[in-house]
């Protein structure tokens, strides 16, 4: 439900607004709204809030939208928003609000300086501090994450964990002391991600004869698809394939990716479509599926391929991707900087003799537990508000 004023934000005593940046085709956003379905769906007063209008809600659950559309950058968005989000705050008189995903904590934060109410979840979607050994950024923005990760655990009434992972980031562990910090894993409707795979193959090289490889993410230096090229051009060397790279960029970065691949001598074998709505008949129709990140918190993507069976290479810095893959008994691990074990776990992924499915550990990753966790915790903290 776009657009609107929140419904009954204005009467409700306890009101709970869920923040996201904006209800775009990611991750974060599939859990915006099984957090928003599960909660309204308990009985709680629920509204989503975005900086930037547009995209899909949740059906009963008011979104309201604080700005009018895209400004010139993401800083003068989140600038604005937090000014129109704590106005917001002071008519809605909620009593809680989760901050849903890492992109949307300063908002939250800079919104709520001086405030008492609404008592604020920040769910921790991302690692904060990026600590990846080789990961791209230097020493300064590594200070200022680090900085930002200590107002949010300091401000948080709880914080919320995607992966046991995140639990060892420095600022955290004073706030583990405190019994502030919760671990709520992601998980996936497997059944209905293999209804919604159904149907024709969503693009021409699929189904054929040479092996299709898929990465999905926003086409930033966080998701590594630099090295992903390097790795795709050394498996080319040695059999057929290609690649496909599912993403949005608000920048230059899909032409960077581009001018990479040509110089690679793979541009002809490399498609960047953009967002799709419905990613799993592109998980299913793909060969194998590759998550080279070099952090992530909980990858709802290779939830997602797994629960299609699609063959997949993750990186042991993604966040929970060893504990997703068992270790590597259901899909490879590879390290985010070395293209060639990349290259490596790609052609054994590929070959139908070595290849490693997920098979039934999807089954482990349900949304039963994830819905539960979030309507105890928000019973518990409405209960004691």
């Amino acid at each position: 439900m776009a657009g609107g004023s929140g419904g009954r934000a204005g009467q409700a005593t306890r009101l709970i607004l869920i923040y996201v940046h904006a209800l775009v085709a990611t991750g974060v956003v599939r859990n915006v709204r099984l957090i928003a379905e599960a909660l309204s769906d308990a009985g709680h007063d629920v509204a989503i809030v975005t900086a930037l209008p547009g995209g899909e809600g949740v059906a009963g659950v008011p979104h309201h939208a604080l700005l009018p559309g895209v400004m010139g950058s993401r800083l003068r968005e989140k600038t604005a928003a937090a000014c129109a989000l704590r106005r917001y705050i002071r008519r809605s008189g909620a009593t809680l609000m989760i901050s849903a995903g890492n992109h949307g904590h300063g908002t939250v934060r800079a919104a709520s300086i001086g405030l008492r109410r609404p008592a604020r979840i920040y769910r921790i979607s991302n690692d904060l501090e990026r600590r990846a050994s080789g990961a791209p950024g230097g020493w300064l923005a590594r200070w200022g994450r680090h900085v930002m990760a200590r107002l949010i655990a300091d401000d948080a009434a709880r914080l919320v964990l995607v992966s046991p992972t995140l639990a060892d980031t420095r600022a955290f562990r004073a706030v583990d002391r405190g019994r502030r910090v919760v671990t709520i894993a992601n998980g996936i409707d497997a059944a209905n991600a293999r209804s919604r795979a159904a149907g024709p193959a969503p693009h021409p090289w699929m189904g054929q004869t040479v092996p299709v490889v898929l990465a999905i993410g926003r086409l930033a230096p966080q998701k590594n698809f630099m090295t992903l090229l390097d790795a795709f051009a050394r498996l080319r060397a040695h059999r057929p394939a290609r690649l496909i790279l599912l993403g949005e960029s608000r920048d230059d970065a899909r032409r960077r990716l581009l001018d990479r691949a040509a110089i690679l001598g793979v541009a002809d074998h490399v498609a960047l479509p953009g967002v799709v709505d419905n990613v799993f008949p592109w998980l299913a129709g793909a060969d194998a599926f590759i998550l080279p990140s070099w952090w992530e918190g909980s990858a709802n993507v290779l939830l997602e391929a797994m629960a299609v069976d699609t063959p997949c290479v993750a990186s042991r810095s993604a966040g929970n991707a060893a504990q997703l893959l068992d270790d590597g008994r259901h899909g490879l691990l590879v390290d985010p900087d070395d293209a060639g074990s990349m290259a490596d776990g790609l052609m054994r992924q590929l070959d139908p003799a070595t290849r490693l499915r997920p098979g039934n550990r999807i089954d482990a990753f349900s949304l039963n537990g994830v819905r539960a966790g979030w309507v105890n915790l928000i019973n518990l903290m409405v209960t004691r508000s």
